[in-house]
C-alpha cells in the first residue's frame, strides 16, 4: 500500500491525498475517530514510527509525483508530542518540498510546528497549515488533554500569518456551537479560510439536541461578513434548508493549495 493515498468518506472533504507521518497519536482526544477505525483504545495515546518511512516516501515520490494537495495527517497529528524528539514530520516536509508537492497540514500541536517555519516558507504558495479549534480556552483540556491549548493554537496562527504563511482552521467536531462561533471570531484575523463541520461520531455523548441549521447560518453570516472563504462539510450542508450556500462553499476542493 502506498504511503500517499486518496482518503475516503468524510476525510476526502479535507484533501484529495493524505500522508500519515506516524501510527497513532498522543493527544488523547476523547472524540478521536481513529480509535473507532483501529478498534484500539490506545490509538490516541501512543505514537509509533512507521518502518522505513522516509526511505519509502522518497522512493514513492521519485516513482510517482501526485501533484495534488497532500494533507498531513488523518490518522495522527504531524506535530504530536512525540514529534518533538522524532522529527519525522520535518524530514517528510523536506522531501515533499524537494519534489515540489503541494502540502496542507492540520495540527493541534500549537507552537511545536514553529521550528519548521523555514521549511514552510520554502514551499511558497504550495503550502498551508491549519489547526482544529473545538472549545474555548480552559474547556479544551477536558477533551484534548495533551494537545496545545486553544490560546496557544490561535497565537501560533498569528505567528504563522505574520510570517506570510497561509493558515486555515477546521471547526470540527462542533461540541458546543456557541463556543465554535466564538472561536471563529477569535481566530478570524489570523486565518485565510475555514472548513466547518459538525459532530460526527460521538453526537450522543456530547450534544443530542443541537439546532444545526441555526449554527450553520450563524457561521455563514459571520464568515461572509468578514470576507473569509469557507467550505461547509456534507454533514452540515444538509441543514441548509433555505439553500443559501453557493457552489464553491460546497466544493471540497476549491480551497486546496496547488502546484
Amino acid at each position: 500500500m502506498s504511503l500517499i493515498y486518496e482518503p475516503a468518506g468524510k476525510a476526502r472533504e479535507y484533501s484529495p491525498l493524505a500522508l500519515n507521518v506516524y501510527n497513532g497519536c498522543d493527544h488523547g482526544c476523547t472524540y478521536c475517530y481513529t480509535c473507532l477505525i483501529k478498534r484500539s483504545a490506545d490509538t490516541n495515546k501512543v505514537v509509533q514510527q512507521r518502518k522505513n518511512f522516509i526511505l519509502t516516501l522518497e522512493k514513492e515520490l521519485i516513482k510517482n509525483l501526485p501533484n495534488k494537495q497532500i494533507l498531513l495527517s488523518f490518522m495522527c497529528d504531524p506535530y504530536c508530542v512525540a514529534d518533538v524528539e522524532l522529527k519525522t514530520t520535518r524530514e517528510s516536509l523536506f522531501w515533499l518540498n524537494l519534489k515540489k508537492q503541494p502540502v496542507a497540514i492540520l495540527t493541534k500541536g500549537g507552537e511545536r510546528c514553529l521550528r519548521d517555519l523555514d521549511i514552510f516558507k520554502s514551499f511558497g504558495s504550495r503550502f498551508k497549515i491549519g489547526t482544529t479549534l473545538t472549545l474555548c480556552e480552559g474547556s479544551e483540556s477536558t477533551v484534548e488533554p495533551n494537545a496545545a491549548s486553544t490560546a496557544e493554537r490561535i497565537q501560533t496562527l498569528k505567528i504563522l500569518t505574520d510570517n506570510n504563511i497561509k493558515t486555515w482552521v477546521s471547526i470540527e467536531p462542533v461540541i458546543d456551537p456557541a463556543q465554535s462561533i466564538e472561536l471563529i471570531k477569535q481566530s478570524m484575523q489570523y486565518t485565510h479560510h475555514f472548513k466547518i463541520g459538525k459532530m460526527n461520531h460521538f453526537e450522543k455523548r456530547f450534544n443530542n439536541n443541537v439546532d444545526w441549521t441555526k449554527f450553520l447560518y450563524e457561521a455563514v453570516k459571520l464568515l461572509r461578513s468578514n470576507n473569509k472563504p469557507f467550505y461547509i462539510k456534507h454533514d452540515l450542508q444538509q441543514f441548509d434548508v433555505n439553500h443559501i450556500l453557493s457552489p464553491v462553499e460546497k466544493d471540497m476542493d476549491f480551497l486546496n493549495v496547488t502546484v
